[in-house]
């Protein structure tokens, strides 16, 4: 039990200490202000994808009302009609007037991806096509699937068969759950498809179902305190517009905080699964996998340096200087890949790379009449000369050499495992033939014994 405790003790430290490190505070707030020039676009193109799909005429309201209604508190109500009128008077507008729109909804979401790409520890965002096809995912898909949602919803509403034969009420309850699973879901994905590395899916739900639960409470609350303060006797009819923007930096507080909880439970399973290895073994360890992976022309995958047993805050500092070293490289696909002959990387080469050595500089004359200098110098240089000699040795010849010696330790245990094999199969018969020896050995005294047994009934 105590276990326990200090093990959920450690991982909600964790968990701050990430929120904090990464500056969430200050993204929701950077992400609160991209987010006023970013609404209008944003509703502007998912009315525009939905005007495409004649099944869903009429749903524009109706959406926007149900995202109002789930996602904004009750004194945030009055931007939905700002909102709706500027997006109205957008779809009048031009051809370049469409073209910033979308700029400006791509600027949005590309601050977004960077900002999970910051909790994750990732250097680099997606770029060319792959960006281009997630934005376009989020913008074309979102507004489909919220209207598949709302279609749902309209369709079950409208039979009566499932209202009159409801005897048990669950019907209601069902009404009343969906959104709330529509809001998990839309979290899940946007956890597990934004970060450009491979999420876990359990990890994204469990982040998506916490942050949707989060979200209500936090709306709950929200609604609850505005609804006995002052602010609307403060600010009179402009009273939405700090309570708007106070819930919208609550809102991606909520968010980057489910993103660090997914990052969170990623990293602290895989470091319950790695190992206490020091920076020298890890990258070797590592290095080793690289090598095999690139005799089958395959790549390195997140999962493949899990299984390996490293933690993931040494695998940065890992990848960090693989790749200032231009050892290894990063795809498009997020896999890594080696770049560098291992021939010309030696052992000397990697200690210094991960533990550059503290030496005394030499060339001091001011220290050359001191004795004691002399003798520190002399000891390090015959410490650097040995260090040469004895790790020189290529990283690829290093690792040729143990594949080689796997193979024929292979080989070996397999002609053993053959041999033995071989000698059970031969002594099987041999212990037959000895058993039939015994048996018909046996036989004969009883026979004997019997023809015995009679002349001594005779006599």
């Amino acid at each position: 039990m105590t276990e326990m405790v200090h093990r959920w003790r450690r991982f909600f430290a964790s968990l701050w200490t990430v929120f904090n490190e990464k500056n969430c505070r200050q993204n929701a707030a950077a992400l609160t202000y991209m987010t006023l020039f970013a609404i209008v676009p944003l509703v502007t193109v998912s009315y525009a994808m939905l005007s495409l799909f004649p099944d869903f005429a009429g749903l524009e309201s109706k959406i926007q009302q149900q995202i109002f209604s789930h996602f904004v508190p009750e004194s945030g109500r009055d931007v939905q009609e700002y909102i709706n009128s500027f997006s109205s008077q957008a779809q009048r507008l031009t051809g370049a007037g469409i073209g910033l729109l979308l700029l400006t909804a791509g600027f949005m979401l590309k601050n977004i991806e960077n900002t999970f790409n910051a909790i994750w520890d990732i250097p680099k965002g997606r770029r060319g096509v792959s960006s281009f096809l997630l934005y376009w995912a989020i913008l074309s898909l979102g507004p489909i699937l919220l209207g598949a949602g709302m279609a749902a919803t309209t369709y079950l509403f409208s039979q009566k068969v499932l209202a009159q034969n409801d005897s048990l009420g669950v019907l209601p309850i069902v009404l009343r759950v969906l959104p709330w699973i529509f809001t998990a879901i839309a979290f899940t994905l946007l956890f597990v498809a934004v970060p450009n590395c491979r999420v876990p899916l359990r990890h994204g739900l469990a982040g998506g179902v916490i942050t949707a639960f989060a979200f209500e409470a936090a709306k709950y609350l929200f609604g609850a305190i505005v609804a006995r303060s002052s602010v609307q006797a403060i600010y009179g009819a402009f009273a939405f517009v700090p309570l708007f923007l106070i819930w919208i930096y609550l809102m991606w507080m909520i968010v980057l905080a489910g993103c660090v909880l997914v990052r969170t439970l990623s990293a602290y399973h895989a470091a319950a699964q790695g190992r206490r290895y020091s920076d020298l073994v890890a990258t070797l360890s590592l290095l080793w996998k690289f090598f095999c992976n690139y005799q089958k022309g395959e790549p390195v995958r997140e999962q493949d340096i899990s299984r390996a047993g490293i933690r993931p805050s040494q695998w940065r500092h890992i990848r960090e200087v693989l790749q200032s070293n231009q050892v290894i490289a990063q795809t498009e696909r997020n896999d890594y890949v080696l770049v560098r002959d291992l021939d010309s990387i030696s052992l000397q080469q990697m200690v210094d790379w991960l533990h550059p050595a503290p030496l005394p500089e030499s060339g001091h004359r001011e220290l050359l009449q001191r004795p004691w200098y002399r003798e520190v110098d002399a000891r390090f240089r015959e410490a650097r000369d040995f260090s040469r000699d004895h790790l020189s040795q290529s990283l690829g010849d290093l690792f040729r050499e143990s594949m080689a010696k796997e193979m024929l330790e292979k080989s070996v245990d397999a002609s053993v495992e053959a041999n033995a094999a071989e000698a059970a199969s031969n002594d099987a018969p041999n212990s037959t033939h000895k058993e039939n020896k015994s048996s018909s050995k046996g036989s004969s005294r009883n026979a004997r014994g019997g023809k015995a047994s009679s002349k001594t009934a005779k006599s």
